[in-house]
């Protein structure tokens, strides 16, 4: 008697798991996209993604950290790009944020892990995560350094 009934539930839980797969697959749908629509909409966003201007950073002065007697220092121009267009004046206006984050993070760094590529690669990854996450919105895109002495 108990086998019956343990055989009985065992065919309700097929039967069940076959009809919540035949549901998923044959009943619910996705909503056919609309190709042209989107191929319109990725060139458009192509365009103007390509055609935005970084904003410019003036050149600044870090004191980098170093065991030796001599004072070494960071000498940097940078130019921001963002995301979207109007969120130029938020990089304009917010400037001193990018200073302070720049000097924190350099002023870590030792003058030798900047002079590699790698050590100014780190330090771009490093000022946009921490000024992202300070705006409170991701803004900054990408980071180019158009002055970058280390003496």
């Amino acid at each position: 008697m108990v086998q019956k009934v343990l055989i009985l539930v065992n065919l309700v839980v097929a039967l069940a798991g076959a009809g919540v797969v035949y549901y998923a697959h044959n009943i619910i749908k996705p909503e056919p996209t609309n190709q042209a629509a989107e191929a319109d909409a990725l060139k458009s966003n192509a365009m103007t993604q390509t055609q935005l201007q970084p904003v410019p950073i003036k050149k600044f002065v870090v004191n980098l950290y170093s065991k030796a007697t001599r004072l070494r220092y960071l000498d940097l121009e940078m130019n921001i790009l963002t995301f979207h267009e109007d969120q130029k004046p938020i990089i304009k206006d917010k400037e001193h944020i990018f200073k302070d984050i720049v000097v924190e993070i350099a002023s870590q760094l030792s003058p030798e892990d900047l002079d590699t590529v790698t050590g100014k690669i780190l330090l771009e990854n490093k000022i946009k995560k921490q000024v992202n996450a300070k705006l409170g919105q991701p803004v900054v895109r990408q980071i180019f350094f158009s002055g970058f002495v280390v003496q």
